[in-house]
């Protein structure tokens, strides 16, 4: 920032009012960041947490936000609940086509193949007797 024409001085005396007035802190960014992923684009927990390694969030508060926002009960809830609606989505293919698109959109979110394949499986199941 010195290319800017700020000092390090002014640079940190500005940084320290804007946590002093809470307007820089990491644990309402990483709870907002989960809740927003929850929301908008649901990730697995252990994406949820690369990203905010990724953006430089200390491990301590990422592990508080996400056990506090996305426990770990409800992960297959959240990969259930997105194999459903996929599912839905490729309607018009063969089962076979269905799943393995499913399966394989849900490991790009995160989730372990573990996951995505019992989500889908109950996911299936549960629109069998529907």
């Amino acid at each position: 920032m010195e290319e800017a024409g700020f000092s390090c001085e002014e640079i940190d005396a500005a940084l320290g009012s804007a946590r002093d007035h809470g307007w820089i802190d990491d644990r309402v960014f990483a709870r907002l960041w989960v809740e927003d992923r929850m929301l908008h684009h649901p990730l697995s927990r252990r994406a949820v947490e690369e990203e905010l390694r990724a953006r430089k969030v200390p491990r301590d508060v990422i592990s508080v936000a996400v056990q506090d926002h996305y426990p770990e009960e409800q992960e297959r809830d959240v990969a259930r609940s997105l194999a459903e609606t996929r599912l839905a989505r490729l309607g018009g293919l063969d089962e076979m086509t269905r799943r393995r698109r499913t399966i394989d959109f849900l490991i790009r979110r995160g989730f372990s193949s573990s996951v995505a394949a019992d989500s889908v499986r109950c996911a299936l199941q549960g629109s069998d007797h529907d």
